[in-house]
């Protein structure tokens, strides 16, 4: 666990994804972008993957489930995030857990992380998550 923990570390990224042993991602993106951005860019190829990512919440829980990872290596993942990861029987390891993830400022949640309360299903948090992101990006609509 350690050695993609380092790497990940070392590199300055937010999330690294291996295939076969092999570098198929890596992203210095904050939040959940790395893994909306690795889904766009990679799609299905994204089974079977390694997913080391810097804080694991509920909301990039379920986009690893999402990406069918076989599994998750993270430096904080949430209870809620562990609890998605354990109901998917998903192989993954951890340095730290943490009650919830915050924003930067310590005392906000996570938007995404509280969005997701209530989501059970991958493709249901997946289409959610979406379109949050959508309607940041088009406040208007």
């Amino acid at each position: 666990m350690n050695k993609y923990l380092d790497m990940l570390e070392k590199s300055g990224n937010s999330l690294m994804i291996y295939k076969e042993g092999e570098l198929l991602f890596e992203s210095a993106l904050g939040g959940i972008r790395p893994h909306l951005k690795a889904i766009d860019e990679h799609g299905g190829a994204l089974e079977g993957t390694l997913m080391v990512d810097k804080i694991l919440g509920r909301a990039a829980a379920f986009l690893v489930i999402y990406s069918k990872a076989a599994e998750a290596i993270t430096n904080i993942v949430s209870t809620p995030g562990k609890q998605v990861l354990d109901a998917y029987h998903l192989k993954f390891s951890y340095r730290e857990e943490v009650l919830h993830i915050k924003m930067k400022n310590g005392v906000i949640y996570c938007p995404f992380e509280s969005m997701v309360q209530g989501i059970y299903d991958p493709e249901e948090a997946y289409a959610a998550i979406v379109e949050k992101m959508e309607s940041f990006r088009n406040p208007s609509s």
